[in-house]
């Protein structure tokens, strides 16, 4: 018989099809590296953001004969308070994985060390863009009603006030991620850091499977990154392009419902509008014209309306001939002069008119993502488990996004054709 290469299998040395390992997702994060290039405001405790919320009482206007003025007033004033979130990331470390994939080892790809603690500071920024991009509430993803199972039902698509396969889609949710499941009074109320082992990325029957058997039901149940720091809540997260541009809820410890402070909402956000049109888009752009007396600067949407304002303007081309025609540039959309960024991060259902100068990015001493081991002076990024055979170390990125001009944002959150 003759020796073939399945023969010597035993004995020849592993060559690799590419000298880089390929990712199977998508891993950049321009909407939070947009919002870091915003002037950092460093604080001990917490941001206190001054604002100007109003006018004085003490006008009046009288005829040649004069007369009586009104009392005297003060301009009103205000601050907005944010507090600091710490988000955090562990990697750990067996010693043969230093040793027989290490960056000069010619059999590995990449260096274990290099995949742990590169993969480490992507994967928080994963979860700190998903932040950005949804409420500030901690739910990555909505329940759908299902039966007692360790399959747990997610609503389908498209995304609207809610979302399951979104989340799935986006990568929020994966093999291996501890979550909690619950309501929101009691975030872990039916499963307490159940691992993911399965997911099932179907837009119309969406779900994921974890080490606990609950039943669940629409509307009240959802999913949360695992806190191990509370029986109940869900863990501290970012405030969100969602509760950020709001009419309503309270924001910086201020609240449009409270008197004296119904300035603190957006120009407008649409609930109601499920198909997009350039009559959408002028209405929020006017709401900010409004009140500010002039445009927003950004304008941020997800994937599916960035394709169906693209198809808008597409249909209205006239062609004078049928030479050097092209289509699909949906990367070259603008709207008054403001390129218009889709986002693959950015649930379908939205789209942004944005002031970015109105933001604020609040920081401490720590201004990136840092490695324990450094804070502690190691440097080492990986520090002994003393009494076991591996190594450990975590990264910590703290920071809070917030506003100190909500009136300069305008958004549309239903849009699901």
């Amino acid at each position: 018989m003759a020796q073939t290469a399945t023969s010597l299998a035993d004995v020849l040395k592993d060559t690799w099809t590419s000298d880089r390992i390929q990712k199977q997702f998508y891993d950049d994060h321009p909407p939070l590296e947009r919002l870091e290039q915003v002037q950092a405001t460093m604080i001990g405790q917490q941001a206190q953001v001054p604002i100007h919320k109003g006018r004085s009482g003490g006008y009046v206007s009288t005829g040649p004969a004069g007369g009586s003025l009104n009392p005297a007033d003060q301009q009103r004033v205000d601050q907005a308070v944010y507090t600091m979130v710490y988000h955090w990331f562990q990697v750990d470390l067996e010693v043969s994985a230093l040793n027989q994939a290490g960056g000069s080892n010619v059999q590995s790809v990449i260096g274990a060390k290099d995949l742990e603690i590169e993969g480490a500071v992507n994967d928080m920024r994963n979860q700190c863009m998903r932040q950005l991009v949804t409420n500030g509430d901690g739910i990555v993803a909505q329940c759908d009603t299902g039966g007692a199972s360790t399959t747990v039902e997610l609503i389908a698509s498209p995304s609207g006030t809610a979302w399951g396969f979104d989340a799935l889609q986006r990568g929020w949710l994966y093999v291996g991620l501890p979550v909690d499941v619950g309501t929101t009074a009691d975030t872990d109320a039916l499963a307490t850091g159940s691992v993911i082992t399965a997911i099932k990325e179907d837009p119309t029957d969406p779900d994921i499977t974890i080490g606990t058997s609950i039943s669940t039901t629409n509307g009240t149940h959802f999913v949360y990154i695992a806190n191990p720091n509370s029986t109940t809540a869900a863990n501290p997260e970012l405030n969100g392009l969602r509760n950020l541009v709001n009419t309503t809820g309270a924001l910086g410890g201020l609240n449009p419902a409270t008197g004296g402070e119904e300035f603190w909402q957006a120009a407008k956000r649409d609930t109601t509008t499920s198909v997009f049109s350039l009559d959408l888009v002028l209405d929020l752009q006017r709401a900010v014209m409004q009140k500010s007396a002039k445009y927003m600067t950004d304008v941020w949407t997800g994937l599916k309306q960035q394709s169906a304002f693209y198809s808008l303007l597409q249909n209205q081309v006239r062609f004078q001939g049928e030479m050097n025609l092209g289509a699909g540039n949906v990367g070259g959309l603008v709207w008054n002069g403001i390129n218009v960024k889709g986002y693959p991060d950015i649930l379908d259902s939205d789209w942004y008119c944005l002031t970015l100068s109105d933001f604020v990015q609040i920081v401490g001493a720590i201004t990136k993502p840092t490695w324990a081991s450094d804070l502690e002076g190691d440097g080492g990024k990986l520090r002994w488990k003393q009494g076991q055979t591996g190594f450990v170390d975590g990264v910590v990125y703290p920071f809070q996004v917030g506003l100190q001009r909500r009136n300069t944002h305008a958004a549309a959150t239903a849009l699901t054709a």
